[in-house]
């Protein structure tokens, strides 16, 4: 993961100056905050890890010729509006979920955020047009994702869930003095944003139909199987899956979505290398299950012996 290792030691010093920030909230609010950082701390083993939001600023750094002090700002202050935005994630997806705990904890972090931005940004400046954009994006896409199947009828608000992220990019594209780059950094995220949740959609879908939730797979599912309203079952998209070969199809969406990344005039190789490994891993899945069965189709000793040569 060379998207990843090669910016180790600053994202360190990232999340350390985000563990001070947040230590200096009021009590009880720092603790809270302390621990719901760790929740998503690269370096905290079984954490969330956003790499793509702690990251990009750094992908983009030699492009925008960004220096690495203010790199490392950008990437605090997308640690800041990310936790600001997965709180008000918890509670909407949990009704229940302390909002008193939440709701203070999220306002100091948007705080920190425009700390860092307000000093970069005038008041008139390109950034904060986009900023309440960015905004509009993501309301509108989480309030309607229940009923707007988005997956089938407009993948750019799958997207749009993801929208603040839009900001770093172009943050260090204004920076550079190429606010012309602004709509195409903004295409190229929406692809790789579509291709993240995909891949995090597969991981969840079991959940996620115990749950009600919405999910790009099951979604490809219903589409694809006839199930319209109907309540959808664990038998059915394991038959999808694995009789009809649906990933294929899963597949096939994420890579088409790289060809268009890897055609942009703006060229972020670590970007472009974040996004190839998630499609080559949904590609992995769907020929490593075909195989499998074209294996067990073959005869009980055939596929032994498959799943044994593999696994030595």
């Amino acid at each position: 993961m060379d998207w990843l290792q090669q910016y180790e030691d600053e994202l360190r010093l990232v999340f350390e100056e985000s563990r001070r920030a947040i230590a200096a909230f009021p009590e009880p609010v720092n603790a809270w905050g302390l621990a719901y950082l760790d929740q998503f701390n690269v370096f905290k083993p079984d954490s969330r890890k956003n790499y793509i939001c702690y990251l990009l600023p750094f992908w983009l750094r030699d492009r925008c010729g960004l220096s690495p002090d203010t790199t490392r700002l950008m990437s605090a202050g997308n640690v800041y509006l990310m936790l600001y935005f997965f709180l008000q994630d918890d509670l909407m997806d949990s009704p229940g979920s302390p909002a008193a705990q939440a709701l203070p904890l999220a306002n100091l972090l948007y705080g920190e955020f425009l700390k860092i931005y307000l000093p970069l940004f005038p008041a008139g400046s390109q950034f904060w047009s986009c900023f309440y954009r960015y905004m509009a994006e993501w309301a509108y896409s989480v309030s309607r994702e229940a009923g707007g199947d988005y997956f089938l009828n407009d993948r750019i608000r799958i997207a749009h869930k993801a929208s603040p992220l839009k900001l770093s990019s172009t943050a260090a594209l204004l920076l550079a003095g190429q606010p012309s780059l602004i709509a195409e950094s903004e295409e190229m995220l929406h692809h790789v944003l579509l291709t993240l949740q995909m891949a995090d959609d597969y991981e969840d879908w079991e959940q996620d139909l115990a749950d009600g939730s919405y999910n790009c797979l099951l979604s490809l599912v219903r589409s694809s199987t006839g199930v319209g309203g109907e309540a959808l079952t664990q038998a059915a998209v394991e038959h999808f899956i694995y009789t009809l070969g649906g990933l294929g199809g899963y597949a096939d969406t994420a890579e088409a979505s790289h060809a268009r990344l890897a055609g942009a005039t703006l060229q972020v190789p670590h970007l472009l290398s974040f996004h190839l490994g998630l499609a080559e891993n949904l590609r992995q899945i769907a020929d490593r299950i075909e195989a499998e069965k074209q294996a067990l189709q073959g005869g009980g000793l055939e596929y032994w012996l498959s799943r044994h040569t593999n696994l030595s």
